[in-house]
């Protein structure tokens, strides 16, 4: 089933690429909204995706302040809008695999925050 984020005109590849392939995991349901996809887990929004390469992904606070240094060198994630929130370009395979792996932490620190 291929999935496209509603949002621009640019190419979304990258972005509709992971949904796809998130749209198969047991543990997180799509949700569709006005500013593109989103994933939950159990019932918590943890995956946002805009459109543009762009998305945004709920690791927890606690989990960015222990990672700082390590998601800090990667440089293609950054803090994001939101407490506990940080936001990745994905542009290729690399960048794909990093944001499936750390969408499985998150399901993970979401899970035992309960």
């Amino acid at each position: 089933m291929a999935v496209r984020a509603h949002t621009s005109d640019r190419s979304t590849e990258g972005v509709a690429n992971v949904a796809a392939q998130l749209i198969r995991w047991p543990d997180l349901a799509l949700k569709r909204t006005r500013r593109g996809l989103g994933f939950r887990s159990g019932g918590r929004e943890i995956v946002r995706m805009p459109g543009d390469h762009t998305v945004e992904l709920l690791l927890t606070t606690a989990v960015i302040d222990r990672w700082a240094r390590v998601l800090t060198d990667c440089r293609r994630v950054t803090p994001g809008r939101d407490a506990g929130w940080v936001t990745m370009t994905i542009e290729g395979k690399a960048d794909a695999d990093l944001f499936l792996s750390l969408v499985s932490v998150a399901i993970k620190v979401n899970q035992a925050s309960r």
